[in-house]
């Protein structure tokens, strides 16, 4: 990354309110090592913050163990990894600032339950991002926290909706939620289940895109699908060769034999 393009994003990253950085300190570098020591690492840690822009644009990066200890990953710390694959978090974290996995080529990621703040674009635009665990019921998710990252179809959020019900973010988390649904609270429970009645045809649409056995097996548990739909999914699926989710409408079908919802 260039001056001017060092810049460009300090601009955006200003109008998130990111302070601004020390330009000679290495921020952004290219050539950083690929292997971190704890003690390199405690080099970057100032008052128990992984500093701003500690490993950006690492593109040699492709696992990181966060030491314990460290309780806030400072802005844009990992920004721009795209080799990062997956990263372990310490028990005493409390805040991931503001893209500090963003533009990652994170895959997983399990939010600790000390975690108490995941701030706004913090893993923004992961392209590889499949799955997220946040542990914690009582955590704040600040906007557009997980937005742009088209992948990321399944996992466990404690707290349900951060959002409160706003697109796109609503419709993100309901497909989170038919991963796993018994782990669920019941407003939240509620509220997915009203919402997939809803939208059935966009979340069915998400769920053959990506091929998501794990949410329409939540969805077929909870007996959310409109009967009289089931018939046309089966054959979407088969069209798609998408032979687990054939077989899940079919239960689907199978289970409304058995409660007498309707018939072939």
């Amino acid at each position: 990354m260039n001056d001017s393009e060092i810049r460009e994003k300090q601009t955006e990253l200003n109008e998130l309110g990111v302070e601004e950085y020390s330009w000679m300190e290495g921020v952004f570098s290219e050539d950083k090592s690929s292997d971190i020591s704890d003690s390199d690492m405690k080099d970057l840690v100032t008052n128990g913050r992984l500093v701003e822009g500690a490993y950006a644009q690492n593109h040699t990066l492709e696992k990181v163990d966060v030491i314990e200890g460290i309780t806030d990953i400072g802005e844009v710390a990992f920004f721009g990894c795209v080799n990062l694959r997956s990263v372990s978090l310490p028990g005493s974290l409390k805040i991931i600032r503001e893209e500090a996995f963003g533009e990652s080529g994170l895959e997983s990621v399990v939010i600790p339950e000390n975690v108490e703040v995941i701030s706004e674009k913090a893993f923004f635009s992961c392209a590889k991002l499949k799955r997220i665990d946040v542990l914690n019921e009582n955590i704040v998710i600040e906007k557009y926290a997980f937005s742009d990252c088209p992948l990321l179809t399944e996992g466990y959020v404690a707290c349900g909706y951060p959002q409160k019900y706003n697109q796109p973010e609503e419709l993100q988390y309901t497909i989170l939620w038919c991963t796993c649904p018994d782990r669920h609270k019941k407003e939240t429970c509620e509220h997915a289940e009203k919402f997939i009645r809803e939208n059935e045809g966009l979340i069915m649409e998400i769920i053959f895109k990506t091929d998501n056995a794990a949410a329409l097996t939540g969805i077929v548990n909870r007996r959310l699908l409109n009967q009289e739909n089931i018939n046309k999914y089966v054959a979407m699926a088969n069209d798609n060769k998408q032979t687990e989710l054939v077989a899940l409408l079919l239960s689907a079908i199978e289970k409304g034999r058995n409660d007498k919802e309707f018939e072939l």
